[in-house]
């Protein structure tokens, strides 16, 4: 059942408006694949439209090469690479002077997305997102566009007021460099929480772009694996009730419920600029083929107002 937030209107726009709407966010959609994933990788070159942004994330067991090389095939195939730079992970600044300039010169990156790292301990100097923005390592010719995490049920460390307060501080910083700023969200499993985050942050910043984390088609236990590990916390509950029937909950669910809410939203071009990021946990091969299908009108409305299916 729909809540307040995400209900549309009385005035609300007729269910073809709702699919053109679903449709254009598909469309527009990014994804994320690790370094060392080669199969992944090869599933964004086979299955993504060029130009599509796949951000290369950081993982403990990768090193520079893996991330340099991910993110070069990425710009030769059409694709704009988005890798991850984890601020604890950093071990000096010239560390991060070298890795820049091989992304930038060697990569063909003009995006980063910039993160602290879910280490206890900074291996540098380094102890979170905004001391990495604020060095001079930055200063990179090439880099247009620097990517933010948000967080739309909060941080287990760290409290609201203060999230949103540092966020914001580092969307100043990334625009006195000359940089466009944007945020991409932790996945979340409802839409009451994205929609909160939202319309709080629309007010703060109402231009930056914000690209909705959410988590590709999977196995049930395999997103509450991924949940727990993320801190995702209450609205991991929608897994266990949102879907059609017990066998559906036990195979695999996908993000459609949250998709469709947001594009009924009476709030929705308030909300703008707003896409999608999709958090392959069952796969990229098999995430961009749901939304592939998705972005080209293959579903059907459920008439019980929540999700849709998709007809491929």
């Amino acid at each position: 059942m729909q809540s307040s937030l995400t209900a549309p209107s009385s005035a609300a726009d007729p269910a073809e408006t709702v699919r053109e709407r679903i449709v254009d966010l598909a469309r527009e959609a990014s994804y994320e694949v690790s370094a060392r994933d080669d199969k992944g990788i090869d599933a964004a070159i086979a299955r993504l439209a060029p130009g599509t942004r796949v951000s290369v994330t950081w993982l403990p067991a990768d090193d520079d090469d893996n991330r340099v090389i991910a993110s070069r095939k990425l710009r030769d195939a059409g694709f704009q690479p988005v890798p991850h730079i984890a601020a604890r992970m950093v071990t000096s600044h010239d560390h991060l002077q070298r890795l820049l300039g091989r992304l930038c010169d060697g990569a063909g990156v003009t995006q980063l997305l910039v993160i602290s790292g879910d280490v206890n301990q900074a291996s540098g100097p380094f102890d979170d997102s905004a001391a990495l923005i604020a060095s001079p390592a930055f200063r990179q010719a090439a880099l247009r566009h620097i990517w933010l995490g948000g967080y739309p049920e909060g941080h287990p460390k760290v409290d609201q007021t203060t999230l949103d307060a540092t966020l914001d501080a580092k969307i100043e910083i990334i625009r006195s460099l000359g940089m466009t700023p944007g945020v991409i969200t932790q996945f979340c499993f409802d839409a009451d929480p994205i929609l909160r985050w939202m319309i709080a942050f629309r007010r703060r910043n109402a231009d930056v772009p914000v690209r909705i984390g959410l988590a590709g088609p999977a196995g049930i236990r395999t997103l509450l694996r991924f949940a727990a590990i993320c801190g995702v916390g209450a609205s991991a509950k929608a897994l266990i009730t949102r879907g059609s029937s017990i066998a559906r909950l036990l195979s695999e669910t996908a993000p459609d419920p949250i998709i469709r809410d947001l594009a009924e939203t009476s709030a929705y071009r308030e909300l703008q600029p707003m896409g999608f990021h999709l958090f392959p946990f069952g796969g990229l091969d098999r995430t961009a083929r749901w939304m592939g299908s998705v972005a080209a009108g293959e579903f059907q409305l459920r008439g019980s107002a929540s999700g849709f299916q998709v007809t491929e």
